[in-house]
């Protein structure tokens, strides 16, 4: 590693430990953390929206004014309706959820056993499982998201803080 990132293990280090707080805050309420990241979700397509819109009145010659200004009016509802009802929308992000890790395990399951020769196939198999469990759960009962998308946020930064924190410990170690 170069040393000139390696005399820089201390903000490794200071990102994994940030990222460790944050994760671990997120899970003591996973439920504020979710409907908070559905807000932000709602605010982001009502920017967008708006963007899309600004865009359409520019181009009013273009022929496809009148699908760029549908698509930039879209957004601006779902936005509106996430940031009203974030608890309705965190249960149809959770239904949206539970459908792609249904399809994502189907998918690794089929490529699991396409190639049953390749070492380790046996692991994509269990992760397939894995995400049709995940996604059956979650799209038979959305009410869990209430609580699944904040735990996954929290759980992602606690991931993501420890391995910026080995980092910064390893580049430390290295430093001459």
């Amino acid at each position: 590693m170069d040393q000139l990132i390696a005399q820089k293990w201390k903000w490794f280090v200071g990102l994994g430990i940030l990222c460790l707080i944050t994760g671990i805050l997120c899970l003591i309420d996973t439920v504020f953390v979710t409907i908070a990241m559905v807000i932000i979700i709602g605010i982001l397509l009502i920017i967008t929206g708006l963007a899309q819109l600004i865009h359409a009145c520019y181009l009013k010659d273009w022929s496809s004014f009148l699908w760029s200004a549908l698509c930039g009016i879209i957004y601006l509802i779902g936005g509106i309706l996430l940031i009203r009802e974030p608890v309705n929308g965190s249960v149809l992000i959770t239904i949206f959820l539970g459908i792609c890790f249904c399809f994502g395990g189907i998918m690794r399951l089929m490529i699991a056993f396409n190639n049953k020769n390749t070492k380790g196939w046996g692991l994509l198999v269990f992760s397939g499982i894995l995400g049709l469990i995940l996604g059956f759960i979650l799209f038979v009962n959305p009410i869990n998201g209430l609580w699944f998308i904040g735990f996954m946020v929290g759980f992602d930064l606690i991931f993501n803080g420890t391995a910026w924190l080995q980092l910064g410990l390893t580049l430390k170690s290295q430093i001459k």
